[in-house]
């Protein structure tokens, strides 16, 4: 027997998380980032001493997943100062703070600013614009409260 199509079968698009708050989702990135960094750090300090853990580690493993979280992240939103401003600063910290982070990887500075540098132009270079002119739209919009549709007093 033929089965008759349902009624509104048209499946609704759901909205990503990533394009509604982007200020949240790039501290969210920034954590993941964090984590990938200091577990690859525990990780050649103290777990697997060697240098061949510290070299795939931090010129390989540190660059790939700095690169692939920015070029994510800009891709969905263009490129935004949050991520190079919540990245550095912790970076330079923890190279500042923690002197064994000092003695294992000297360039992590200069990794890390090449990776979001390139990864957040890559990421940009294939945004959806129309979707990031939109997002810009509806926020302004938002912002000057002319998102609300106009009603009529005397309909009412």
């Amino acid at each position: 027997m033929l089965k008759k199509p349902l009624k509104n079968t048209k499946a609704k698009v759901p909205h990503n998380a990533i394009e509604k708050r982007p200020g949240l989702w790039a501290v969210l990135f920034v954590l993941i980032w964090a984590g990938i960094f200091n577990l690859l750090y525990m990780l050649a300090d103290y777990i697997i001493p060697y240098g061949l853990t510290v070299l795939l580690g931090f010129m390989l493993v540190y660059p790939v997943c700095t690169f692939v979280l920015c070029f994510k992240f800009a891709k969905h939103n263009g490129i935004t100062p949050v991520m190079p401003f919540g990245i550095i600063p912790i970076i330079a910290a923890e190279y500042v703070l923690i002197p064994s982070v000092r003695a294992i990887v000297p360039n992590v500075l200069v990794v890390t600013g090449f990776c979001i540098l390139f990864g957040s132009g890559m990421g940009n270079i294939f945004a959806d614009r129309e979707l990031l002119e939109m997002r810009k739209k509806q926020k302004r919009d938002k912002k000057l409260h002319e998102d609300k549709k106009y009603k009529k007093i005397l309909d009412d």
